[in-house]
């Protein structure tokens, strides 16, 4: 079962982690070719659009299994994302960590054969898998015990604390009566999340006294893990007035000699109107200093936790001032943009560098020159009623866009269910101008959304 920490456990995980990266690093090698005949396998612990990504990059950048590249893919429900491009598939409780050991070993017999094990979700046994990662020799990345790190947002906190990095006021919160006093001492609005939570689940913006008197428990009941303490943070009006977010993504990589480097994504520019992610875009509209202070702080927390692979580090920028706020250790929603907007996307470097390649740099420059890329997600009706089955969806509609002089593309996700407010596909449009780029994102979003159809309970 995933395990719960307290301050005490937090304090001490932050002071493993040096002795950890070094015993982890010692482990990692570059890989110096593919061969069909032992594949370097790849294996996503979930299956949503984010495996997806590294998933199929495997056949699109190296030929998959017969150009030396397996993948597997794992989650919870039959027809994810990814399974059906993935070269085998498992369907279980992924919080079980016997069934979870149970299947990585059934991929990975040796774990000192060519390996990478990619934790997409939060929602699976992270202790397991440390364990996996730290005794047993397996090469969960970037690291075995980043997602320990990275997705209890306590533990993230203190270690920002600890390489000084500059971030939002924050306390924590046990039950109902901590989260009031709290928000007491910040004044509303605050923010109010899960300690383990990804994608906005659980998450409120609470800006009134009802709202508060609700936040706790829904936080608690929508967490990815287990446990009754949640954060409270201080919200930044001037950043709804004059900030916005970017997603700072850093990859640590094997370079041409053999050691480890770290590179940078270009920084990606998101807003939402809410908790949960809502529309991205490259490039981003940041000045140069406050573009250098975000890669400044993710590669301190990349050279923190070490290993090979993403980390994705959210961040508030309000003129040239940076707050670090998160950490994911694997890529991360904002950026799946980079599938129309970089030479090479999230997905396919986070394969590429966990799986021991190197990088070229090229890969990571934006690949469409002159426009605004912006990216808008596609979400199933608000008044579903618990979990229908998706019936369909009407693709030649979308063309009717292109008479309007919008110009966009969409990827519809292909999930078999869907609940209210489900991430189901995401709209792209390319313009010159940001602002219009930004609506045109949303008119084919939205339009999007009336061509899928829903039928029928699960």
């Amino acid at each position: 079962m995933p395990f719960k920490m307290d301050e005490e456990g937090r304090n001490k995980l932050i002071d493993s982690v040096a002795s950890h990266k070094r015993e982890f690093e010692g482990l990692l090698h570059p890989l110096e070719s593919l061969t069909p005949d032992k594949p370097a396998v790849f294996i996503s612990v979930g299956g949503g659009e984010l495996g997806d990504l590294a998933i199929t990059s495997a056949k699109r950048l190296y030929g998959g299994a017969s150009g030396g590249v397996k993948t597997v893919a794992f989650d919870r429900y039959q027809g994810f994302p990814a399974q059906d491009a993935a070269d085998a598939s498992e369907v279980f409780n992924m919080m079980d960590g016997e069934l979870l050991e149970k299947y990585l070993k059934k991929y990975v017999p040796d774990p000192s054969a060519p390996h990478a094990i990619y934790l997409e979700v939060e929602k699976i046994d992270t202790y397991r898998a440390f364990r996996l990662g730290t005794e047993k020799g397996y090469k969960v990345m970037s690291t075995p015990f980043g997602p320990l790190v990275c997705m209890d947002r306590h533990a993230t906190k203190i270690m920002f604390d600890r390489l000084k990095l500059k971030r939002v006021d924050w306390e924590y919160a046990n039950d109902d009566r901590g989260v009031h006093e709290a928000a007491k001492d910040f004044g509303l609005p605050v923010i109010v999340k899960p300690v383990m939570t990804s994608s906005g689940h659980g998450t409120s913006i609470v800006k009134t006294k009802a709202e508060l008197d609700t936040s706790y428990a829904h936080a608690v009941e929508h967490a990815r893990g287990i446990g009754d303490e949640v954060i409270v943070e201080r919200y930044l009006p001037e950043l709804k007035a004059m900030g916005t977010e970017i997603t700072q993504i850093v990859v640590r990589h094997f370079d041409e000699n053999g050691k480890i480097t770290d590179s940078f994504l270009p920084p990606i520019e998101h807003k939402r109107p809410g908790a949960a992610y809502h529309e991205s875009w490259l490039p981003a509209s940041i000045s140069g200093s406050a573009a250098e202070a975000c890669k400044e702080g993710a590669q301190k927390i990349a050279d923190f936790m070490g290993g090979i692979g993403v980390y994705a580090v959210e961040q508030f920028v309000i003129g040239d001032k940076v707050y670090n706020n998160e950490v994911a250790n694997r890529p991360h929603d904002t950026g799946l943009v980079t599938r129309w907007m970089l030479n090479m996307d999230e997905g396919g470097v986070q394969l590429t560098s966990t799986i021991g390649l190197q990088l070229n740099p090229f890969s990571l420059e934006i690949s469409r020159q002159g426009v605004y890329g912006v990216a808008h997600v596609v979400l199933a009706p608000p008044d579903i009623e618990g979990e229908m089955k998706v019936s369909g969806w009407d693709s030649s509609r979308l063309s009717a866009l292109q008479t309007k002089g919008v110009r966009g593309d969409f990827w519809y996700f292909g999930k078999p269910t869907a609940y209210q407010g489900r991430r189901m596909g995401l709209a792209v449009a390319f313009q010159r101008d940001l602002e219009l780029a930004r609506r045109n994102a949303e008119i084919i979003a939205h339009y999007a959304e009336g061509c899928i159809s829903y039928g029928g309970t699960s």
